[in-house]
């Protein structure tokens, strides 16, 4: 996309600079979010036992103390 942005100051190229950097962005994020919750929600994709971690009652939650300022 970065590429893209010399591109932005021309008369000719201006415009099409501005939809090739918007598509791009919008393609990466539906690569990234979108496509891999699809492909679990298709497939019925259930994470395991072992991906799955419950804190039982013996396990201590680590807790974060902020200072009072």
């Amino acid at each position: 996309m970065l590429a893209f942005i010399p591109l932005t100051h021309s008369v000719l190229w201006g415009s099409t600079a501005y939809t090739l950097i918007g598509g791009t962005a919008v393609g990466t994020v539906l690569i990234l979010l979108f496509l891999p919750a699809l492909h679990a929600a298709w497939f019925r994709i259930k994470p395991t036992a072992d991906e799955i971690h419950e804190v039982s009652p013996e396990e201590p939650e680590l807790r974060v103390a902020i200072a009072a300022e």
